[in-house]
Order: C-alpha cells, then structure tokens, then sequence
C-alpha cells in the first residue's frame, strides 16, 4: 500500500513509531515511553522529548511521515552532538540568539534540564541561544559555558554579530503597497525571522518608509512584520492576524505589538 494510502496514526501509533526510530540509534539510550513524552538517556543525561508538535506537524501533513520523524532524530542528535563540543571556538561561528515565550523556562525546570542561559525581553519573551544545526538547533545551557570558560556577555555579543552577518549577507525580505498600506515581511524561514526584533538598527532603515508609527509584530519564530498605524483599519487587521497567527501557527512567540522610538525596541501603546 502506498504510504500515503495508509490510515492516519494515532497519537499512540505515532508514539510507537518514534520510539522504534531512536531506539535504533547508537548515540542514546531509550529509557521510556508515555504517550507523546519519550525519556532518553544521552551521555548519562536524563532527557525528556515531548512529541506534541512532531505530531501536530504530522496530523496537518500524514503524507509527511518521514519527514517529520527525520526531523524529530536531527534534533535529538544535534543535542547529543552539543554534549561533545568542548570549546566555544568550536561553534561561536553558529551561535545565534532566539526570542522564545518565557514559558520555556517552566519546561525546562519541570524536565530538570540544566537552565538555559537566557536574558529577559519584553512581552514575556526572553532571548535564549542556540547552535545552528541543519535543520535544527540546541539551546545552550549554564553548563556549556562552564565547560567552554565563557561569560555571558561574550555569548551574547557573538550571538549578536551572527545573526547582523548572517541578515546582512541575505537581505532577504519583502515589502508591499505605499504610505499607511506598506507593510515589510521578513519570512526568510531561517528559525531567526522574529529574532531579528533584536536589530534596531537594521529596522531604523525602514522607519521613514511608513508615516505615523512604524509597528511591528513577531506572532511567530519565522515571520517578522513591519506597518504603519497611521490607517486605524489597517492597524486593526494586521494586529488581528498577528494575534490569530500567535496561537495558530507552529513556534508561536507574541501577539504583542511593537515599535521603534529612537532606534530602541518598545512595546507599541495603543492609543
């Protein structure tokens, strides 16, 4: 029977199915299993999958059944392969800075995984850090910098100056319509779109482009969105998108608001 053809597996099947895929794994050890949550010893370290999004993404696209279970592995050996790094030269050239909800520090004190190492934002979002891996990343914990003799600072700044190259050398973004219609998009769909949020001063460069004050808004990782609020229409659209695209859309961060007041992020006040 074609895959495709195949009845649609249930959130236990889908379970199974995973387990089975990293059981087959040398790198770690499958420890258990309940329902969507799988227990992984890596290295003599207890880790806890949650498979609630692997099997969201599959429900939306069964077709995409390998797919998905790749992509679930990848990640788990991009954080195994992050145990073995020993030095921070080693990765700082994919080191990059990710806006998160800072609900993710509740999962991962429940999972008692090392603390992330994060700085506070604004709209209960904080910036963590990651490793870029092909199609993947691995969060960097308290730990790793214990292990690679680095300070905070140093991280951040290097996180900082990847992702001013890395948009920079891409530019990649789009924009539409003139005066209080123009809106700017940044969908490049690199896992950096909203985290860009973090650039002022590539977003001062659209600032005189849009007349009243230039909005944005981040409902998700992978898409930035700039407008005007000069149309209270417009305003009330977009913002209603943005608030539907933060609950609905996969790795929703916000549906906060907000603007640029010489060259420093804010959250955007409703008049």
């Amino acid at each position: 029977m074609n895959p495709s053809e195949q009845k649609p597996l249930d959130a236990e099947g889908f379970g199974a199915l995973i387990e089975a895929r990293l059981t087959d794994e040398a790198e770690f050890t499958v420890a258990g299993r309940e329902g969507l949550g799988i227990d992984l010893d890596i290295d003599g370290t207890p880790i806890r999958i949650n498979l609630d999004n692997y099997f969201r993404v599959y429900r939306q696209h069964p077709d995409q059944l390998l797919g998905v279970s790749d992509a679930l592995v990848q990640a788990v050996r991009a954080h195994y392969e992050a145990r073995l790094i020993t030095s921070f030269a080693q990765v700082q050239a994919r080191v990059f800075p990710m806006l998160k909800p800072i609900a993710l520090l509740n999962e991962v004190q429940e999972r008692k995984l090392p603390m992330l190492v994060y700085r506070p934002f604004l709209a209960d979002l904080i910036i963590t850090y990651v490793i870029d891996e092909p199609g993947s990343v691995a969060y960097i914990n308290e730990d790793h910098l214990e292990r690679w003799g680095i300070a905070e600072h140093e991280l951040h700044e290097q996180a900082m100056t990847n992702l001013v190259e890395r948009t920079t050398a891409q530019s990649d973004y789009t924009s539409t319509g003139v005066g209080p219609q123009r809106i700017v998009v940044y969908h490049t769909q690199d896992g950096f779109d909203a985290t860009r949020l973090l650039l002022p001063t590539l977003l001062d460069q659209w600032r005189a482009q849009f007349p009243g004050t230039m909005v944005i808004g981040i409902p998700n990782r992978d898409f930035l969105i700039a407008f005007s609020d000069s149309d209270r229409t417009v305003l009330a659209n977009v913002a209603a998108q943005i608030q539907a695209d933060a609950l609905q859309r996969e790795h929703g961060l916000t549906d906060q608001l907000f603007m640029l007041i010489n060259s420093e992020i804010r959250v955007y006040q409703w008049e």
